[in-house]
């Protein structure tokens, strides 16, 4: 298996010296599909019968350099229900836009989201009331932070492209709307 493996590297390196360099691409498209396959959110705050919400991703949308080149955008459609003392469950349809930085680990081949920022948070496109957002808010910022603590976009081990990449120590940035690991040579 190694030596399998040693052998494809050693392509993979001798077609990287002849096209002058490996370049993998992660379209917006991309990432969405992997960030709703492998990163599932849902988060409860507060007291049952006193103050308390439950906050869960249904969707997630990824664009990439769109709003700012340098940043990912992650907007992610939620239900959030919330209690108030006895009263009935309030059921909320936010739309939250996170931005965030991109950041690659070549030990895991991985993207991480960094210096995460929520940039809106909605109810069916108005603002929320200020005594619900101050309740809910933690929720959001614990989906932040699971967006930061877990991985946007893995590189496959087993394609030969994503194998090079990942052995080595690429360059990443954000290119037409894509974000794009190189390796020169």
């Amino acid at each position: 298996m190694n030596k399998k493996f040693g052998q494809r590297v050693g392509i993979a390196v001798l077609l990287s010296l002849l096209s002058g360099c490996t370049v993998y691409r992660i379209s917006e498209q991309d990432m969405t599909q992997y960030v709703h396959k492998n990163v599932g959110f849902s988060h409860s705050v507060g007291m049952k019968h006193v103050m308390y919400a439950h906050l869960s991703v249904d969707d997630l949308k990824v664009k990439i350099g769109r709003v700012d080149a340098e940043r990912i955008s992650i907007y992610a459609a939620t239900q959030a229900k919330v209690q108030v003392l006895d009263s009935a469950a309030q059921t909320l349809h936010l739309q939250l836009e996170f931005s965030a930085i991109p950041e690659y680990e070549p030990m895991r081949g991985e993207v991480f989201l960094k210096k995460i920022r929520l940039e809106t948070f909605t109810h069916e496109g108005t603002r929320i009331d200020p005594d619900i957002e101050r309740l809910i808010k933690p929720a959001v910022a614990m989906i932040g932070y699971g967006l930061s603590d877990r991985p946007v976009y893995q590189l496959d081990s087993n394609a030969l492209q994503q194998a090079l990449i990942k052995s080595a120590q690429p360059d990443l940035r954000i290119k037409d709307h894509k974000l794009v690991i190189e390796l020169f040579d």
